[in-house]
């Protein structure tokens, strides 16, 4: 019988043990799937970790530096030549509310000199503890003045030591029972050759109350908005430790898990500054960590465990069906885990660019080293192109997600694509780097078509943008309208160097750019794929006819309506005129 067993091998078992292989098979690739998932998300934590980590650094430190940046150059040279301390008296009273790190601000002249010999006086709420008293009433810009004799006498007289050095700022270190005061001090000299300052000007900052007068509000005011993604990610925890390792503040009682930690100095001095002269002694830093709070992280992104693998009394079409969805899961995990990491790497290097030019350009200023106005203009000129084409990148992947179905609404009116089109080329044409391009206008017809006008307006800057960057030299564009039958027609036409036939297909597919897509030519890929969204959307459609070397026409085609009466159409131009 055991022979026959094995000659004439008994059905139920071979089908038992198919599916017993197939439940084996389905828990490995499970398995393996969620694994590969679990390392994806620990991935992706620590990139949101890092980014928010690396925003709010950011956002402390522009804090740190605003008293330096804003309030000791709100009264220029001239002004402070001429008397007008009672400028910088208004500029110190709003930045006590606006940095409340400074515990105090003050300055000193040939008047408070005349007075009050060899010390500085001060300006803000006066501190419980030192022997502090009113100036003598005068009137003026007196009034709000105070006197701190051993702290005005040394600042005073440690300016004075250092002024050979002949720098605009100076950093100071007080100590007085047991506290330190971080002191910065603005020089202003009388003239190129700093050989005498008539006015000093600067502020006072408690390093042990420094944190927790600051951070609380500045938590409310941005950090906040940084650490909650809104329901697309975990939220994240905050915690600054200050340099003595203690807390300086956290966002809440239990603290951030694994994430990004990261430093910065503590002291209210611009980029550099910490490395010249007299300030080897303020290396104090404040470290923050940035991470998702105990338990979220996984609550947020693993899937559900709790489904059963395999059910006894499945029947074996189930059991191939469980198993081609585990496949087919697998390689969309995969596939979303490249996308993903594409997508941060082309972002990566298309923002590293412009922010190392503006990170560079910005610690230039800050240095105070650009003298020539021609100098300073060539610098703003940067700052303002760059800043330009890093919001331009970051306005098309949001562009994108508007237009991509999940979190557009299109206000749909009657639209006049003439007047439409040359307010978008009027604008196009003094925007950088589009002010040199010669786009023309050509009107053979005035269709009227219903359609958000501000998504109109998008596809034609888009369309704009792409023949300006990809032709050499002055570029020629051309816009059209015209009508076909019952459709609109607008057609963006320009020389530049065309699209290659393997890369026509694929213009419109997210983050693709092709083969002419230079190095020095920043973009997504997403330019073309919003614009596909749009027409789509407006039940519209595109046609491209391009050759490499002799230019590209890109048409659109939207469904024309018949225009409106004369008096709302006035009515309507009249009020997008007054809009």
């Amino acid at each position: 019988m055991l022979t026959s067993l094995l000659r004439r091998p008994d059905p139920v078992v071979l089908v038992t043990l198919a599916l017993l292989c197939a439940a084996v098979l389905v828990m490995y690739l499970q398995h393996r799937a969620l694994a590969d998932l679990d390392r994806q998300t620990a991935l992706i934590i620590q990139k949101i970790s890092e980014q928010a980590a690396d925003e709010i650094v950011e956002d402390i430190r522009q804090a740190l530096e605003g008293p330096v940046r804003d309030t000791l150059r709100a009264v220029n040279h001239p002004e402070l030549r001429d008397g007008r301390f009672d400028l910088v008296l208004d500029s110190y009273e709003e930045s006590l509310l606006k940095y409340p790190h400074v515990e105090r601000f003050f300055l000193w002249s040939d008047v408070t000199e005349a007075r009050y010999p060899g010390e500085v006086l001060f300006f803000g709420e006066r501190p419980g503890h030192g022997a502090t008293e009113a100036v003598v009433p005068g009137g003026g810009f007196w009034d709000g003045l105070w006197r701190d004799p051993p702290l005005g006498r040394f600042i005073a007289r440690e300016t004075r030591a250092h002024a050979g050095a002949k720098q605009v700022l100076t950093p100071l270190e007080y100590r007085e029972g047991g506290r330190t005061y971080d002191i910065l001090v603005r020089q202003f000299w009388v003239d190129a050759a700093r050989d005498r300052y008539f006015a000093l000007l600067g502020f006072v900052v408690d390093a042990e109350t420094a944190g927790p007068r600051l951070l609380p509000g500045l938590y409310r005011r941005q950090i906040a908005r940084r650490l909650d993604p809104g329901g697309t990610g975990p939220r994240l925890e905050l915690e600054v430790l200050d340099h003595d390792g203690h807390v300086a503040f956290a966002s809440s009682t239990d603290g951030p898990a694994a994430g990004a930690r990261r430093t910065l100095s503590a002291q209210s001095l611009p980029p550099g500054l910490e490395n010249r002269l007299n300030t080897a002694a303020l290396g104090r830093t404040w470290t923050v960590h940035v991470g998702p709070a105990v338990g979220d992280a996984g609550a947020f992104f693993a899937p559900a465990r709790s489904q059963t693998f395999w059910l006894a009394s499945a029947s074996v079409a189930l059991m191939l069906v469980a198993l081609g969805l585990s496949v087919r899961g697998q390689r969309r995990a995969v596939e979303l885990a490249r996308m993903q990491a594409e997508f941060a790497s082309h972002v990566s290097h298309q923002l590293k660019t412009p922010l190392a030019l503006l990170t560079t350009v910005t610690e230039t200023l800050a240095l105070d080293r650009v003298r020539s106005p021609e100098k300073l203009n060539q610098y703003v000129d940067i700052l303002r192109t760059e800043t330009a084409q890093l919001s331009t990148l970051v306005d098309q992947v949001l562009e994108f997600c508007r237009a991509d179905g999940r979190g557009r609404r299109y206000e749909v009116e009657p639209v006049a694509l003439e007047m439409l089109v040359r307010e978008t080329v009027d604008a196009v044409r003094r925007r950088a780097p589009s002010a040199t391009a010669d786009i023309r206008v050509e009107v053979a017809a005035s269709p009227v078509v219903a359609a958000d006008p501000a998504a109109i307006e998008q596809v034609l800057v888009n369309l704009l943008d792409n023949a300006v960057k990809y032709s050499a030299g002055a570029p020629e564009v051309f816009v059209r309208l015209d009508r076909r039958g019952a459709d609109a027609v607008l057609e963006v036409a320009d020389r530049g160097i065309g699209i290659d036939p393997a890369d026509r297909r694929r213009i419109f597919e997210r983050f693709y750019r092709g083969s002419g897509a230079a190095r020095d030519r920043r973009g997504f890929g997403l330019g073309l794929a919003i614009v596909k969204e749009i027409v789509a959307a407006h039940r519209g459609r595109i046609e491209v006819e391009s050759a490499p070397g002799r230019g590209s026409r890109f048409r659109v085609l939207l469904p024309a309506i018949h225009p409106p009466r004369p008096e709302s159409a006035g009515a309507e131009l009249a009020g997008r005129r007054a809009s």
